[in-house]
């Protein structure tokens, strides 16, 4: 098992009304951490993490990323101790 902490920003922050959490994880992988926060905080949250046409994390104006800086899929491996961000993107890049 694993704790994995979370930042929450803009949307995602107002749907969990904290800025910050941590997650136990019996699985080290983003699918995980994502049913975890969804049971946590409700539908809403689920529909902004994940795509239901693509069932993948969602890239719609959203952006996952782990503690190196770097965007995240629902796959990948997570460390103990980790960071994840939640935040909405901003048009440009």
């Amino acid at each position: 098992m694993i704790t994995v902490h979370t930042v929450f920003h803009a949307h995602f922050k107002e749907l969990a009304a904290t800025g910050r959490d941590s997650f136990t994880l019996e699985q080290p992988v983003v699918a995980e951490l994502a049913e975890r926060i969804s049971a946590k905080y409700g539908e809403k949250m689920r529909a902004m993490l994940i795509d239901p046409d693509t069932r993948e994390l969602n890239e719609r104006g959203t952006l996952f990323l782990d503690t190196k800086g770097r965007r995240i899929a629902l796959d990948d491996t997570l460390e103990d101790g980790e960071t994840i961000s939640f935040m909405v993107g901003i048009a440009g890049g």
